[in-house]
């Protein structure tokens, strides 16, 4: 058996969790173990998963745990899993994704084969569901493009030892995680061959959402160590203000430079797949979720600051 232990981190899934157990069963190279870790679900995903486990236990390949911590996100669910693990090496998955039987297997091969490689990464490929979802892509991962992720990524566990855990976050863990495994050099591999793709809806099904889910992740930026991005909205938000109180005139040619910008965004992110936004009411939708998600990554900068100021 090969010294793999995977783990998922998991917050109120009941509704696909199951699937991304057989997906799990279903790898044609078995990992040593299997560790779900609870992020403090709200639903009865945690007692699904002792179901399955107990239902299958005689057909598992490994053992499959189920680790109730306390976590309460991805970045602290991950790191609590990897405390635990004793294996040379681990591997991460997240609910909700579609990916293939042979998923460990050739990240397996591809990591072994370069023996100064640290970890590899897959990547994903959004296409989303719903005009307002596939806006979300569009602005945030690009529209059907190959974006590695930490999801499909197997790692020497050792490699924790360099560059240290996970951060406790909901967003940002991971991005700080790998600049801080570039600083120590780590070397990274992607694997194209290896794609993950969401069941269903991809970033959020409607504007209002898209707003609440950009002050979630926006919120704890200051403590993953980007402080550059907050300030720039902040500073952003200051001067737009100070436009429109003293020269209202160019309230509108600064309402289309906003626009223009973010399509700028758009077009860079998602390359000639952006074609498919190009007619009026795609494109009215993709400005409006673009207004929503920089607002909401406002108010979220904002509060992160006054958590931070709340702190000291």
């Amino acid at each position: 058996m090969t010294e793999i232990t995977v783990i998922v981190p998991y917050f109120n899934e009941a509704k696909v969790i199951v699937e991304t157990l057989e997906q799990l069963r279903a790898q044609t190279l078995a990992p040593s173990e299997v560790i779900m870790v609870n992020s403090s679900s709200t639903d009865n995903s945690s007692l699904v998963v002792d179901a399955w486990i107990t239902q299958n236990q005689s057909l598992l390949a490994c053992p499959f745990r189920n680790l109730n911590s306390s976590t309460n996100t991805p970045g602290g669910s991950k790191a609590a899993g990897v405390d635990i693990a004793t294996t040379e090496f681990v591997a991460f998955m997240d609910c909700g994704l579609n990916f293939s039987p042979d998923w460990l297997a050739l990240q397996f091969a591809i990591l072994i084969s370069d023996s100064d490689a640290s970890w590899v990464s897959g990547g994903l490929i959004t296409s989303g569901e719903g005009i307002t979802d596939k806006c979300a892509i569009a602005h945030t991962y690009g529209y059907r493009r190959f974006r590695p992720c930490m999801p499909s990524s197997l790692l020497r566990r050792n490699i924790f030892e360099t560059v240290g855990r996970f951060k406790d976050l909901r967003a940002g863990y991971d991005a700080q995680w790998i600049r801080d495994a570039n600083r120590f050099g780590q070397k990274r591999l992607i694997n194209d061959s290896v794609v993950v793709s969401y069941f269903g809806t991809s970033f959020s099904p409607n504007l209002w959402k898209v707003f609440k889910k950009s002050i979630l992740y926006a919120r704890p930026t200051l403590r993953s160590g980007n402080k550059k991005t907050p300030f720039v909205y902040i500073s952003a938000a200051v001067v737009g203000i100070a436009i429109a109180i003293f020269l209202p005139s160019l309230v509108v040619a600064g309402v289309v430079a906003y626009f223009l910008a973010r399509l700028g965004l758009v077009i860079k992110k998602s390359k000639s797949n952006a074609v498919y936004f190009l007619r009026p009411d795609r494109l009215v939708m993709l400005l409006l979720t673009g207004a929503a998600l920089d607002f909401g990554k406002l108010i979220g900068y904002l509060r992160g600051l006054i958590d931070s100021l709340a702190t000291k």
